[in-house]
């Protein structure tokens, strides 16, 4: 069965309902009761300490394991041309792969590294569909976004035989409100929680702030490459069993630890963006469902 385009509302973010957003689902269900399912579903796993992996694949992880595509009709023409010009380019001469915003990167490959790409995504992607949930980017809002890359997406997952259904799915922006939304807080509270991902002692102490702040009663950390995750080794036997939640930030190479914390017996939360505003907590504003709409 393949997800159709139904209506995207949330309650706490009606300044997004007047732009008619659509998003793809397996059925036609309240968005709202959808993001509860989800809430309570990783509230539970919690409680009874089991493993529940959450990964999100949104335009990065798209042009990473799939290849760049610009090619979206809803661009103006003279976008069109110019996109697809600098993606000839880019084919020819091979430059890294590196996908990065203002304030950080997913990562810094060669093109000889993407041999390794397919692999490790297939392997993570399939045991996510498995045991967990997939937060896949299939919003569609006025602007031209990644929704050129959906077809080839869902034909990369059919050739492979990853079931993605209404189980093991979610949209994208879910694991963003889970994490930043009052309504979500008991996420956090009096939660031992373990970061995987690149730091340094600021770094480290104003994310421990915000989430001290947030009701988190322990913090430790494992220290990755801010470039190369895909190619990092985790050291298991330091993350205590005992951990209630695992958030990794590790960019577009974060499959190569998803695959490392099979089975392991806490909530995995793919967090991304959201160390940033750990960080920085003015930069929710950046994204969207970062910020509940009053």
């Amino acid at each position: 069965m393949k997800p159709t385009k139904f209506k995207f509302t949330l309650k706490d973010y009606k300044n997004f309902d007047r732009e008619n957003r659509e998003v793809y689902l397996f059925e036609n269900i309240s968005c709202d009761g959808l993001l509860d399912e989800f809430y309570f579903r990783i509230k539970e796993k919690i409680d009874v300490k089991e493993h529940l992996p959450i990964l999100r694949l949104a335009d990065g992880e798209f042009q990473f394991l799939l290849g760049k595509n610009e090619f979206n009709l809803r661009k103006p023409l003279h976008k069109i041309i110019f996109h697809l010009i600098r993606q000839f380019s880019e084919k020819i001469f091979k430059p890294k792969y590196e996908a990065k915003s203002r304030t950080y990167t997913s990562g810094v490959y060669s093109h000889s590294d993407q041999d390794e790409v397919s692999v490790r995504y297939s392997e993570c992607l399939k045991y996510i569909a498995d045991k967990g949930i997939l937060a896949l980017y299939t919003i569609i809002k006025p602007g031209f976004y990644t929704e050129q890359y959906l077809p080839k997406l869902f034909d990369f997952l059919s050739i492979r035989n990853i079931k993605v259904d209404r189980t093991n799915y979610v949209p994208f922006y879910f694991v963003y409100i889970i994490l930043t939304n009052k309504r979500y807080s008991k996420i956090y509270q009096d939660k031992c929680v373990h970061l995987i991902t690149s730091f340094d002692d600021a770094r480290k102490k104003n994310i421990e702030q915000s989430l001290f702040s947030l009701g988190v009663k322990s913090v430790n950390w494992t220290n990755i490459s801010r470039d190369r995750s895909l190619f990092d080794d985790v050291d298991l036997e330091s993350i205590d069993e005992n951990v209630d939640l695992i958030f990794v930030g590790a960019g577009v190479g974060k499959v190569n630890i998803f695959n490392q914390l099979k089975d392991f017996p806490a909530v995995v939360v793919d967090a991304g963006y959201i160390f940033e505003i750990w960080q920085n907590p003015s930069l929710a504003a950046e994204r969207d469902y970062c910020e509940v709409h009053i």
